[in-house]
């Protein structure tokens, strides 16, 4: 099976972008279902699996100019922003805007890490607001109540909406079981060690979010709270360190319905594991713990950790990370591009998974699995309906 336009029907796309962007307007990929052939079909739900970071600030740049032109073809379906890519509110406007604008429908996915702390890509010292850690959300009784909780989230959407953002990656939901964790426990990231106390809080951030229309991240299953590895450094065993309760969480918030998206960590466990060390982000058995109905039952979009972190880049080629994250489960791979800084990286990304789906190292109904969770995610994002169908489809 070949995954390429036939050269007329290519010719003809590329004449009729062409002419659509002379006049300001991107060719959506999601607008030629009617006429796709079948490679075509695959070509734009692989696309949609995509998010990558990218060098860059402002539409003048020819980097920037590249990534526009990859979600405008379906190459990838959104971005991440890194603090690189911001300098202030209005180069921030300008440039999501522009990123957006790139496609109608389905409408990318424009992601950020804003937790708070010491994880704020938007902060004072490029012009916008500073929201306190999660730890200190945890001690503070002024945050005790959903209410007042939901407040301090609610300016921080309501600051991320208005850059341009509509996919937060957080709330953190590890539990804040060693306090010397160097990634998390250190570095403030958790609520707390109590799951009642960070499922109420994370509840509080969501239903934030959700009202501002950004969908929301929970991290890093199955629990990044006990370990004593940064995963961006290594691999985490948490073979001896983690507990049941670091899954609570993401049990309560999913029977609630309050989960719209989950992330992977590079962690590892045999309980999560395929074997050989394999971290839960790359192991089947992680991700049908997640969807399994008699234990946490999330039929929601289940995303990767940083494909580009040592947890994972120092064991295995870029390839078989994104072929390993895909076969386990995982609907959309996020490859920061913080390493290698290069504009054609999502067309990279995009040819491996096609070469797989191509040759059967991946399996149409894979890939067919993941655009539907994606699409609806997306759906519910067009349609200001976030808080519609969500954990427990």
């Amino acid at each position: 099976m070949r995954f390429h336009m036939r050269p007329f029907d290519r010719h003809l796309v590329y004449l009729l972008a062409a002419a659509l962007l002379l006049i300001g307007t991107a060719l959506p990929l999601a607008a030629l279902t009617s006429q796709d052939s079948d490679a075509d079909r695959i070509d734009r739900m692989i696309g949609q699996m995509i998010l990558v970071g990218f060098p860059g600030l402002t539409p003048s740049d020819p980097n920037v100019a590249a990534i526009h032109e990859q979600v405008a073809k379906g190459v990838i379906g959104g971005v991440v922003l890194y603090p690189e890519n911001i300098c202030s509110p209005e180069q921030l406007k300008s440039l999501t805007a522009y990123l957006r604008d790139a496609c109608a429908s389905p409408v990318p996915f424009i992601a950020v890490d804003q937790e708070g702390g010491k994880v704020q890509r938007l902060a004072p010292w490029n012009g916008h607001g500073d929201f306190p850690s999660a730890q200190s959300v945890g001690k503070n009784p002024s945050f005790s109540t959903q209410e007042a909780a939901r407040k301090l989230y609610a300016e921080m959407a309501k600051e991320l909406a208005e850059a341009g953002f509509n996919l937060n990656l957080g709330p953190v939901v590890d539990l804040d079981i060693n306090p010397d964790n160097p990634v998390i426990g250190d570095r403030e990231r958790s609520f707390g060690a109590d799951p009642g106390s960070v499922t109420a809080l994370a509840r509080a951030f969501i239903a934030a979010h959700r009202d501002a229309n950004i969908a929301a991240v929970a991290k890093h299953f199955p629990g990044h709270g006990s370990s004593h590895v940064d995963s961006h450094v290594a691999l985490a065993d948490i073979s001896e360190t983690w507990r049941e309760i670091e899954l609570e969480p993401y049990r309560r918030l999913a029977k609630d319905g309050q989960l719209d998206a989950v992330m992977t960590g590079h962690l590892y466990h045999p309980r999560f594991s395929d074997g050989a060390k394999l971290p839960a982000s790359l192991s089947g058995k992680a991700i049908r713990t997640l969807r399994d109905e008699g234990d946490i039952g999330f039929q929601g979009v289940v995303i990767s950790d940083d494909l580009e972190m040592g947890g994972v880049s120092d064991d295995y080629s870029l390839e078989e990370r994104i072929i390993k994250a895909i076969n386990a489960g995982t609907d959309i791979i996020i490859v920061s591009n913080v390493e290698s800084q290069d504009p054609k990286l999502g067309m990279k990304v995009h040819a491996i998974i096609a070469d797989a789906v191509r040759d059967g190292r991946i399996l149409r109904p894979r890939i067919e699995q993941a655009y539907d969770r994606i699409m609806l995610l997306k759906r519910r994002l067009a349609e200001k309906n976030l808080a519609g169908v969500s954990g427990r489809q």
